[in-house]
């Protein structure tokens, strides 16, 4: 891997960061907006489907909001952006899917924001990462910390949207959480990147 296709400059990173920013923002008031009625649409009076679809449709387009303009900009490493954007939305789909089915009418002694902010951000950073980090290892980037940088990404901006979003503030939070996100994963793709470039030259 040479410099040239890495393009490891700070346009990158701003790049990757309002791309993750809007995308966010765009894709999370979508998911907010359908993800309900889609799930009372589909459920056949079932409130675990209900739940189960409500899941996959806000883990399908969250992903899709934070790894479009990511997944374009990776073409340089040679990576497929639809295999990057497509598997992210499958396994972010699956994984919200099952989580959202598995603690379904479940009872926490937490406060419930504080389980909500983990568990959306251990669900998403961590399927995600992976599957990330399984692309990478394809185009022989050493990508092991890619994981934990997606965990502690989702679980800081979702953080964002649990704890500050509300009436009218809906815009203001998933901005905010896109623009976290983007500057979390998009430094992190960046450090990896360029350790992987000064281990090659």
């Amino acid at each position: 891997m040479n410099e040239q296709q890495t393009h490891l400059d700070w346009s990158f990173g701003l790049k990757w960061l309002l791309s993750c920013a809007i995308g966010t923002a765009v894709f999370g008031m979508a998911a907010y907006g359908s993800m309900w009625e889609a799930a009372e649409a589909v459920s056949f009076d079932n409130e675990l489907i209900g739940v189960a679809v409500a899941g996959a449709l806000f883990g399908a387009l969250f992903a899709l909001g934070g790894t479009l303009g990511p997944g374009l900009l990776l073409r340089k490493l040679g990576i497929s952006p639809g295999r990057w954007i497509g598997y992210s939305v499958v396994v972010a789909a699956l994984a919200m899917s099952l989580g959202v089915s598995l603690i379904f009418n479940q009872d926490f002694n937490m406060n419930e924001a504080v389980v909500s902010t983990l568990f959306i951000g251990l669900t998403f950073g961590l399927s995600l990462g992976l599957v990330q980090w399984w692309l990478l290892q394809r185009q022989g980037v050493s990508a092991a910390f890619w994981p934990l940088i997606t965990v502690v990404g989702y679980t800081l901006a979702f953080s964002i949207v649990v704890f500050f979003s509300g009436e009218g503030r809906e815009w203001i939070a998933l901005s905010g959480m896109g623009l976290l996100l983007g500057a979390i994963t998009g430094l992190g793709m960046m450090w990896l990147l360029r350790q992987e470039t000064a281990v090659v030259t």
